[in-house]
């Protein structure tokens, strides 16, 4: 499943600055704030379930812009945007994952 989910042989019909900018970065971004939010308002049954509902898109929008990277104009906006999500990725999961920690330990959060 995993070599395939990363497969290069299906193209996407998407620009990939749409998919990057406003379904990867805007949205992504949406998302995080309100989980923030989340956070400190709801039971932490709640913020977990949102948590994996950020995942999910987080695994959505990895895979999106994978298949429509090489509809960018050079080849290194392609590139670079597959690693950068990539990266994204993997940061969510970390921080996700420290967050439920935190909440299911009744840990605030310092910057709030």
């Amino acid at each position: 499943m995993f070599s395939t989910y990363f497969d290069d042989t299906k193209r996407g019909g998407r620009r990939l600055w749409h998919v990057f900018w406003i379904s990867g970065v805007l949205v992504s971004q949406v998302l995080f704030a309100a989980l923030m939010a989340v956070y400190r308002m709801a039971p932490g049954w709640t913020f977990v379930l949102a948590t994996a509902v950020f995942l999910v898109y987080t695994a959505w929008i990895l895979r999106q812009v994978w298949i429509n990277a090489f509809n960018a104009n050079k080849e290194i906006y392609a590139r670079v945007a597959r690693v950068l999500t990539v990266v994204w990725a993997l940061n969510a999961v970390l921080v996700c994952g420290f967050l439920v920690v935190g909440r299911m330990t009744g840990q605030p959060l310092r910057f709030f």
